[in-house]
Formats: structure tokens, C-alpha cells, sequence
């Protein structure tokens, strides 16, 4: 499974995670309680095609109850020509450094065969880190597949500034890019080779993944999704996972303390499994449900 499928879902377990609470898969939006407050966790995909609107009912509906959403990071500042320049940056390498003298022989062999398949100048990308170069090569296949950048995010965030909604984030949008621009360090050569080998199974991969999605089948979500990331991209799991949702789950409960209800959209990878979202808060006691569509 290739990385950025984990980023769209994302950007990002055992037993006690299939408890029965969750045995009727409805929806990927769950409700969370202290029994005095209540927050809505929405899983999302970060990248859809046109044909998956509308959306789960249950989003929507969440979305009309709520004057509050909460994203990862400022959706809207990423647009930012400064935070994209700021972004480019990140993501290059030190002065006297190329992209050929960080990949073993195999890797940059891979990587040429791949971007002479597909008219792609390698030697424009020498300033670059793997990781950018897994970031540039996942998105390219998945426009292939026909995925746009708005994902659910972007679509619900476009229709609360028009609304006047309240917006804010649970990371800044260079704590993000610091994420991304570190994963994998010190693991590049297998991190590219990797997400060559994955991109032959993208489609039916994504096919799976939207399907648990939409259906918020997180025993589904967990396998195809965190499962094979564990394997395939330990380092990265640790990174963009793990500790970003520790970083996360003490701004989430600061935002459950308060009255007001809010949609926290993050990638749907982040709920699941035991260093995941949901089971972290049930394991601080608090009550987490299935949101169950009302009729």
C-alpha cells in the first residue's frame, strides 16, 4: 500500500479495537463524550474523485449541527503562494546534495526506469528529497485514477467559510510539512522502492479503502490501510501516525472540556487501531460511539 494512500487518509491494531460498539459499521463520523460535552470525529479521505458525491449522509448531517470544525492543519493557508514556497523548501535538499547520492544504486535505478516510463526529466528532481520524489509519484498516480485535490476536507472546509463556521486546526501547517519532509529519514532507498512497488496495486487498493470508508468499516480500514503500513513503512507509521496523534489527543480533549459542538475531520487512518484516535480516548474514559444517522 503506497504512502500517500496513508495521506489522503490520514496525510495518518488489536482486538480491543473491534469491540461492539463498532460492530455495525455505519459511517466513518464517531461521537465522542465526556457524559457533559460532545465533539464529532470525521474520518476523511484527503482526495476523492468526482464520482464519490455526495458524500456519506452522515457528514452532511454532522456538518448542520455544528457552527465548529476543526482540521489538521490551516486548510486554507496551504493555498498560501508563501507557505508553498515555504513547503518547496522543506522538502530540498542541503546545499551539495542531489537526490542521486541519497538512494542506493538499486533505488535510483528504480526511480530512473519509472520516470523515463513516464517523460519525467529526473534530472529536474535532483534538488529534491526521496521523500518529495514518493509524494511527486504517488499524486501523479493517483490523477491517473482520476482523484482531485478536494477531498472531504477541502469541501467542507470551502462550505463553512462561506457559511461564516468557525475554523481551526490541530497542527500548524509547518509542523506538517515537517512531518512529511522527515519521514522515512535514514530508510530512503527502501522508502522508494517501496512506493514503486506499491503503485501497481493503487487501484485496488483505493477500491478497498473507499469502500471502508464510506461504510466506516474500521476492521477493513485497519487491515488495508494501517496494517500495511506497519509493515511496509514502519518508520513512517512512527512518524506521521503515532506521534501525530499524540501530539493531537491533548488538543482534542481541550476541545471536548468545551460546550460547544465541533466536526474534527482528520484522515480516517488516524482513528483506527490501538495508536489511533478512538481507542486512545475510550482509554481515558471516554464514551465513543458510531455516529448512527438520524432519520
Amino acid at each position: 500500500m503506497t504512502l500517500i494512500r496513508q495521506l489522503i487518509l490520514l496525510f495518518s491494531f488489536t482486538a480491543c479495537l473491534f469491540l461492539p460498539i463498532f460492530s455495525q459499521a455505519e459511517s466513518s463520523v464517531w461521537q465522542v463524550s465526556d457524559g457533559k460535552n460532545t465533539v464529532y470525529l470525521g474520518g476523511t479521505f484527503h482526495m476523492l474523485k468526482p464520482s464519490d458525491y455526495p458524500l456519506p449522509k452522515e457528514f452532511e448531517q454532522v456538518y448542520n449541527k455544528v457552527n465548529w470544525l476543526v482540521f489538521e492543519t490551516d486548510i486554507l493557508a496551504l493555498e498560501n503562494p508563501d507557505f508553498q514556497k515555504y513547503f518547496q523548501q522543506k522538502m530540498k535538499l542541503p546545499s551539495g546534495q542531489i537526490l542521486a547520492d541519497k538512494l542506493s544504486p538499486k533505488a535510483y535505478a528504480e526511480l530512473i526506469r519509472y520516470m523515463s516510463k513516464n517523460d519525467l526529466d529526473i534530472g529536474q528532481f535532483q534538488s529534491f528529497k526521496p521523500q518529495m520524489i514518493s509524494l511527486i509519484i504517488n499524486i501523479l498516480e493517483l490523477k491517473k485514477l482520476g482523484l482531485t485535490a478536494q477531498g472531504v476536507d477541502d469541501f467542507f472546509g470551502e462550505k463553512a467559510v462561506s457559511a461564516g463556521k468557525v475554523l481551526s486546526q490541530l497542527e500548524s501547517k509547518e509542523e506538517q510539512a515537517s512531518y512529511l519532509a522527515n519521514m522515512a529519514t535514514g530508510h530512503e532507498s527502501r522508502f522508494i522502492l517501496q512506493t514503486l512497488a506499491d503503485i501497481k496495486e493503487l487501484e485496488q487498493e483505493l477500491d478497498k479503502l473507499s469502500q471502508a470508508w464510506r461504510t466506516g468499516n474500521v476492521q477493513a480500514l485497519y487491515q488495508t490501510g494501517i496494517a500495511t503500513m506497519i509493515k511496509d513503512y514502519p518508520q513512517v507509521y512512527q512518524t506521521l501516525m503515532v506521534e501525530r496523534n499524540r501530539n493531537w489527543l491533548p488538543r482534542i480533549e481541550t476541545l471536548i472540556q468545551q460546550p460547544e459542538e465541533k466536526l474534527i475531520l482528520v484522515g480516517a487512518l488516524h482513528l483506527v487501531g490501538p495508536d489511533g484516535l478512538l481507542e486512545q480516548l475510550k482509554s481515558k474514559g471516554y464514551q465513543v460511539l458510531q455516529y448512527k444517522l438520524a432519520i
